[in-house]
């Protein structure tokens, strides 16, 4: 858009990074005054004053020649400036930001601050580029890779023309011209491939560069963030009387503009948190044998693909007791309940809002929801966040977030014949596990995985798939192993958030687009580690119990003979070779039908059964004698001690002594 059509479209961009340098030199000069930092802000006031008169802002002109006149008279003063008067340079500041934010701007000009990719300061090295231009560059980017791969989709069809080539010219009909010119068509299709293949290897390689670089540009250090952190320091001090040092480390850490401008909130109520709640009264720190000033440090550290800011203060701590009283005052806790809760219970009780331990309501605090504004905003982001406090010594509340909530590594498995993502920043182990390897109870199912013992969920739908990987996924500081079909692979993807109208499972975290188009769904590590924690596996059916014959015969051809008939029917199957080791094995197991010869040294056939059906604990279970001798005497003795079938080996048939097993017991 040109000047013409928006007198402000400079002016704005200037105007900001003045206001920024003159918020972060001011609080400076607060701790000390060094003329070289006044006369460069000095110089920002004056260039301010003259841009805005150009554009006719006479308002924002005339508050900074009223900044530009109170930093006169500090030139050449010594010592640093009262907070007070500092204070209402801040003041003007604020008033100078709330006129630039009336000024109108066409919605393709108007961004917060915190989407600039790279603010300017000399004008040399760098230019703002805005985020919405490197978003469609990085698509731009992902098409074009698209594109790249798509390439290797035509290469079948070259092969298909090789090959019918080749055909033409090896056929024995053709003409030694025709199988010359295929000979020639071959080699000139074969280099075209070649080429293909080189050129779009070649441009992958490249535009996979290009996507890095372009996405590290998205980036943007935390220090963007600084001035508005240590302003929030400073006057949360000022307002509760408290004298409070803030460090910040690492500030040049860059992340994801999106990323960093939601935190922007949390970083706040930490920081106001921590003065309000933590950072005790000068007496009170006096008494502690504590310096006087509080100390409150803000540290931000590059892990992988996430970022993690730790907001630590030497303060008192929670005051776990007060937290446990306001639990049972509000009914959040039951009587037994809250003198049992160990203090990391309590602290998330705090975190989750409508607890405060502050002693009264103020600008600050007292309301109870900063915690919960911070963890909420965090969530947001697929972040975490975590507390460590110690009564008397200080609080460290750690939140980690993605570098980017686009661009990332991530793991790519195979569920159900899908391929699905998992951010690689979390996934700590990956291996195979067999189904008997998987221990279930009524806390739900878990494997060892190095050492650990880890709780595991299956993605597959399909239950009878055997288990071949677990994948170990970390959240939150816990673990959990999550069953896949297999690895494909680590991808280079850019996620894309899934609309709120889709109704997408918790265990969505976004999606990406394929090299072939095709989308894919990214996990949520931490909704990952939920799940495993919360899986209970569900019941098996009761396997149907298969009937369990005793075959007793001295014979061993019978035995085994009988034995793999009644097997291979599903049957199980125990041998006794005679009717005394046969009662051996009733004392230890139970059957559900004996097989019995009746010629066997010692108890012969007859007697067995007799004497089976004579103890009240065998005299229900049937009997079939199996035996060589034919005679109808032999036949009627074996019905009067109680068989139930008698089968003569000279004329057995399988079939026969299949079935009558299935009418006495059933199938197998």
């Amino acid at each position: 858009m040109s000047v013409a059509k928006d007198p402000y479209k400079y002016f704005r961009i200037e105007a900001q990074e003045l206001l920024d340098g003159l918020s972060r030199g001011l609080l400076t000069i607060e701790r000390d005054a060094d003329p070289s930092v006044v006369r460069e802000l000095l110089r920002y006031a004056h260039t301010l004053k003259g841009a805005a008169r150009v554009v006719k802002q006479t308002e924002i002109g005339k508050l900074a020649h009223e900044l530009e006149d109170w930093l006169t008279t500090i030139r050449d003063g010594s010592g640093s400036p009262e907070p007070e008067t500092v204070g209402r340079a801040l003041d003007l500041v604020d008033q100078m930001r709330a006129n630039m934010a009336l000024l109108d701007a066409p919605p393709s000009e108007s961004a917060p601050p915190a989407t600039a990719a790279a603010p300017v300061f000399d004008g040399q090295d760098s230019i703002r580029v805005r985020i919405t231009e490197m978003d469609e560059i990085l698509q731009g980017i992902g098409e074009a890779l698209r594109a790249a791969g798509g390439v290797q989709r035509h290469h079948d069809a070259l092969d298909a023309a090789i090959r019918q080539a080749k055909r033409i010219a090896e056929d024995r009909e053709s003409s030694v011209g025709a199988r010359s010119r295929a000979d020639n068509l071959v080699a000139s299709l074969t280099g075209v491939r070649r080429g293909l293949e080189a050129i779009a290897d070649d441009l992958a390689v490249e535009l996979v560069e290009l996507q890095s670089v372009a996405a590290d540009l998205r980036l943007i250090p935390v220090r963007a963030l600084q001035n508005e952190l240590e302003r929030t320091a400073r006057d949360a001090s000022v307002a509760l009387g408290k004298s409070i040092e803030l460090r910040i480390r690492g500030a040049d850490t860059r992340m994801d503009a999106h990323v960093l401008s939601g935190l922007r909130g949390p970083l706040r109520h930490l920081i106001q948190n921590a003065v309000a709640h933590g950072i005790e009264p000068e007496p009170a720190r006096r008494a502690a044998g504590k310096p006087t000033t509080g100390q409150l440090e803000v540290s931000i550290e590059r892990r992988g693909h996430s970022v993690a800011i730790q907001c630590t203060d030497d303060g008192s701590g929670f005051d776990i007791e007060s937290v446990r009283r306001l639990a049972l005052e509000r009914g959040l806790i039951e009587g037994a309940a809250a003198r049992e809760m160990p203090a990391d219970r309590l602290v998330d009780l705090l975190v989750r809002g409508g607890l405060s331990t502050a002693k009264a309501v103020t600008d600050i605090a007292g309301r109870g929801v900063g915690l919960d504004v911070a963890r909420e905003a965090v969530e947001r982001l697929k972040g975490e966040m975590a507390i460590e406090t110690a009564p008397g010594t200080g609080t460290t509340v750690e939140l980690v977030v993605p570098v980017s909530l686009s661009a990332m590594p991530a793991l790519a498995v195979e569920i159900d014949q899908r391929t699905v993502l998992i951010p690689l920043d979390s996934v700590r182990y990956a291996t195979r596990v067999a189904e008997d390897e998987v221990s279930r109870s009524a806390d739900g199912a878990h494997v060892v995985v190095d050492g650990d013992v880890l709780p595991f969920v299956p993605l597959q739908q399909a239950t009878r798939t055997p288990l071949r990987t677990a994948v170990v996924v970390e959240s939150r500081g816990k673990k959990a192993a999550v069953g896949v079909d297999g690895i494909r692979g680590v991808q280079n993807v850019v996620m894309r958030t899934i609309p709120a109208s889709a109704h997408a499972d918790p265990l969505a975290a976004g999606a990406a687009i394929s090299d072939s188009g095709v989308p894919q769904i990214v996990l949520a590590p931490a909704a990952l580690v939920e799940l495993a924690a919360a899986h209970r596996p569900a019941e098996e059916p009761a396997k149907a119990v298969r009937p369990h014959l005793l075959v007793i015969d001295d014979s061993l051809t019978t035995r085994m003979l009988e034995q793999s008939i009644l097997e291979s029917a599903g049957y199980q199957v125990s041998l006794a070779i005679s009717g005394e080791d046969a009662f051996q094995k009733l004392e230890t197991a139970r059957y559900d039908l004996f097989i019995v010869d009746v010629e066997m040294p010692g108890m012969n056939g007859f007697e067995f059964i007799e004497t089976a059906r004579a103890r009240p604990d065998l005299k229900d279970i049937p009997s079939i004698l199996v035996t060589s001798r034919a005679d109808a005497e032999d036949k009627r003795r074996g019905m009067k001690v109680g068989a139930r079938a008698y089968i003569v080996k000279s004329e057995f048939d399988q079939r026969d002594l299949l079935s009558v097993i299935r009418s006495l017991v059933g199938s197998a």
